[in-house]
């Protein structure tokens, strides 16, 4: 995993010429309906699969944030907990200071996840923060349906095998829950139906989950 843009500047690197940063992939409001409709109607007690994927999303979630927070690597960047509900109002403001200030600020869940945990600093706060700092902060792309869909698409590359597929329930299926009903979904464990995933992606049909 190497995001030019994630690199600590004090560290003097040699600077590509700046580009353009590229417009998010647009998802169809009837494919998020359908993702939503798969996530919130999932059964919510996780089988041995589903508690297999997500111990291996945990690991390479780990392997990020270790890269991301390690302060001789190249990114550098202090996560911290905060009581504030929502410490960034929108994603200029959280990509304009994590950029300035290399700390990301993480609020505390209200609920915890099945198995992924609720207290700071569980799983759960690491895969946010991950998902913060590369879906968001490396690559520009906003909160808003189509930035949080193209934010998936670039985390999805970053996972393989069944962590992969937990990856898409977390970055896709329960955000496309919030985009259908303006509501926050109950966390679940559960893995989203690969064809329905595999019809979302702009992708070859042999790009599998």
């Amino acid at each position: 995993m190497f995001m030019a843009s994630l690199v600590d500047p004090t560290l003097g690197l040699p600077r590509r010429p700046a580009r353009s940063q590229p417009a998010p992939q647009l998802v169809h409001p009837r494919e998020t309906e359908a993702i939503a409709d798969g996530f919130l109607s999932a059964r919510g007690r996780p089988s041995a699969l589903v508690a297999l994927a997500y111990q291996r999303l945990e690991t390479q979630t780990d392997q990020q944030f270790a890269a991301l927070t390690d302060p001789r690597g190249p990114y550098r960047i202090t996560v911290v907990g905060t009581r504030e509900i929502t410490p960034y109002s929108n994603a200029e403001e959280l990509i304009a200071s994590v950029l300035a200030s290399r700390t990301l600020e993480i609020t505390r869940p209200d609920r915890a996840h099945p198995l992924l945990g609720g207290e700071p600093g569980s799983a759960y706060c690491r895969l946010r923060a991950v998902h913060d700092l590369i879906g968001h902060v490396a690559t520009g792309y906003g909160f808003d349906r189509d930035g949080e869909y193209a934010a998936w698409l670039v985390q999805r590359d970053l996972y393989s095998g069944l962590a992969r597929w937990a990856a898409a329930t977390e970055l896709h299926g329960e955000v496309s829950a919030l985009w259908a009903t303006g509501q926050f979904a109950e966390h679940k464990a559960t893995l989203l139906d690969r064809h329905l995933l595999e019809r979302t992606l702009p992708s070859a049909p042999q790009d599998r989950i």
